[in-house]
């Protein structure tokens, strides 16, 4: 019996070892445990929500808008009702009308001033109908991709992310947002990533030549903002970036801003020299250093006296 025991399966094996046969080389990782229970050893049904999610997935829109947009399908989205529902002590009235239950399909879709804002979108109309044929904010939903062109989803999932973000700025920052820029920030939102990756997909595989440019820093108790604009011509606009670095290189404060339509370059950096200007008058940093790259803006205002 102790030969037969010991006698090697076979000759490269001379010890025992536990294997994880769902792993190509035998070792465990929790990633596939984790599959096996999800796909093999659990039921998961009441995990997987039945509708047309590819049509969600296949958006041409950020991934915040398809994140958003799942979670509201899910029943994820913390509306004042949902948290009422997870036992958080708070009202359920709608942050906007207070005449309403804040559930998902009342702030997005029901609600007064949403409603003034879908107003705005060229299709809205054409797809009204939806709104009053469900009463499920995931058919609302899952209908309406269905019968819009590429574009128009994309949009229409764009409003919904930015009419959530109105609600979001109203409840924690006591901001209100005008309707109309709520429908501009939705339209800006998609334009903007379009325009980047455009921008992005254009300039993969290039070489871009080494640059001896280095920043310089600012004197000492100063600060120095950094203005560049970018010019976006399929979406007529010209967006601007400024970012604020202390004597020491580090990081203080960064923003953005934006203008339509497009204008020769030297007038968008001007005009986001004047930006910067008024962001760094409202922080009260005192004299701050400004730098951009634009030679004809800069001995404009060097060789003027005022």
């Amino acid at each position: 019996m102790e030969h037969i025991v010991a006698t090697p399966l076979y000759p490269s094996v001379r010890e025992d070892r536990l294997i994880w046969k769902k792993e190509n080389n035998g070792e465990y990782l929790v990633c596939s445990a984790y599959r096996l229970c999800m796909n093999e050893l659990l039921d998961t049904s009441h995990f997987k929500g039945e509708g047309a999610w590819d049509l969600v997935w296949k958006l041409k829109v950020p991934p915040r808008v398809k994140n958003l947009i799942w979670r509201i399908c899910r029943n994820y989205l913390l509306t004042r009702k949902r948290l009422r529902d997870k036992g958080v002590n708070c009202t359920t009235a709608c942050a906007f009308c207070s005449l309403e239950e804040e559930d998902s399909m009342h702030l997005l879709f029901k609600c007064a001033g949403s409603i003034n804002i879908w107003s705005m979108w060229n299709a809205y109309y054409s797809v009204n109908h939806i709104l009053d044929g469900y009463q499920d904010i995931k058919e609302v939903i899952f209908k309406t991709l269905q019968v819009l062109q590429q574009e128009d989803a994309s949009l229409f999932g764009c409003i919904i992310w930015s009419i959530w973000k109105q609600r979001n700025n109203k409840i924690w920052k006591e901001v209100t947002d005008a309707q109309g820029y709520v429908f501009y920030r939705a339209k800006s939102l998609l334009e903007y990533w379009k325009a980047a990756r455009s921008i992005q997909g254009s300039t993969v595989g290039r070489e871009h030549p080494a640059s001896n440019v280095k920043w310089i820093k600012p004197r000492p108790w100063r600060f120095k903002c950094n203005i560049d604009a970018a010019f976006f011509e399929t979406a007529n606009l010209v967006g601007i970036g400024m970012c604020i670095r202390d004597e020491n290189g580090h990081f203080v404060l960064a923003r953005t801003d934006c203008f339509s339509p497009m204008c020769e370059v030297h007038v968008g950096e001007a005009l986001g020299l004047l930006s910067a200007m008024d962001w760094v008058h409202l922080l009260q940093l005192g004299t701050i250093d400004s730098e951009m790259d634009v030679k004809r803006v800069v001995d404009s205002i060097k060789f003027q006296s005022y």
